[in-house]
């Protein structure tokens, strides 16, 4: 019988998962991890609920860093924060190649094997997603001095674009709130970032912004108007280059894109 562990669909549940899946001593042919839970159970399968362990996934992490590299953590990471029910099982026998291998450090590069490969092109994916959320995110200033920003990201990058936001917005006290995933990255000037979870949009919608953003926004506006030649409009175009999905977060295109 097949032992299912279903884990959290987050980085700490998955590593939870491996971690929880090695240690029950079952035989890796006789184990799957897949994130969720799964109301379509299938025969000849015993399934078990994964809490996740922050404890549990470090030392996996550590495991991975110090056995198989930064290329593979990275890997890792990445796949891990794009959603494809594949996901969960490719990186645990990703792991489990890579820990019986010579040099672990080989695994990255293996991409001929099918869970290796899987990994692979779900990190491809999601760093995609990311970089173009470290360009689009737009940040506005609220009258607490706060920097606030939101997106609605098809795979959860916020672990991901945080670094990215933290070294160059190192002064500033800044949130990214993911709409989807009812989550924030919160950051203090000069200091660390954090994730923050189960936080609801309506606790967001009563901000106000500061006035000089405003006139910022409004400025942007007019600049836009003036400088724009109508019989030279390339709606397709401006639609390849800025699509429509990252608008809706874009204070500058706020009341003024009708399509």
């Amino acid at each position: 019988m097949i032992r299912v562990f279903q884990c959290e669909d987050t980085l700490t549940g998955i590593l939870t998962g491996v971690y929880e899946a090695w240690d029950s001593r079952l035989g890796h042919d006789n184990v799957r991890l897949k994130t969720g839970w799964n109301e379509n159970l299938e025969l000849f399968c015993e399934y078990v609920q994964v809490e996740p362990d922050t404890k549990k996934a470090e030392k996996v992490l550590r495991t991975v860093r110090s056995r198989m590299g930064e290329e593979a953590y990275e890997m890792i990471g990445y796949a891990s924060a794009y959603p494809d029910d594949r996901k969960a099982d490719a990186i645990y026998r990703m792991i489990v190649l890579g820990l019986h291998l010579p040099d672990g450090k080989e695994v990255s590069r293996m991409l001929t094997h099918p869970d290796v490969q899987l990994v692979f092109e779900l990190r491809r994916k999601a760093w995609h997603i990311a970089h173009r959320y470290m360009g689009f995110v737009r940040f506005r200033e609220l009258e607490n001095g706060v920097l606030f920003s939101e997106i609605d990201a098809e795979a959860d990058v916020l672990a991901l674009i945080a670094p990215h936001f933290a070294d160059r917005l190192s002064g500033e006290h800044f949130m990214i709130y993911d709409r989807r995933r009812k989550k924030a990255a919160v950051h203090q000037a000069e200091g660390a970032w954090v994730i923050l979870e189960d936080l609801q949009e309506s606790c967001f919608l009563e901000l106000s912004e500061a006035e000089q953003e405003k006139e910022f926004v409004m400025l942007w506006k007019t600049f836009h108007r003036a400088i724009g030649i109508d019989a030279r409009t390339n709606k397709n175009l401006q639609a390849s280059l800025l699509p429509k999905k990252f608008r809706s977060f874009m204070p500058e295109f706020a009341e003024m894109d009708n399509g």
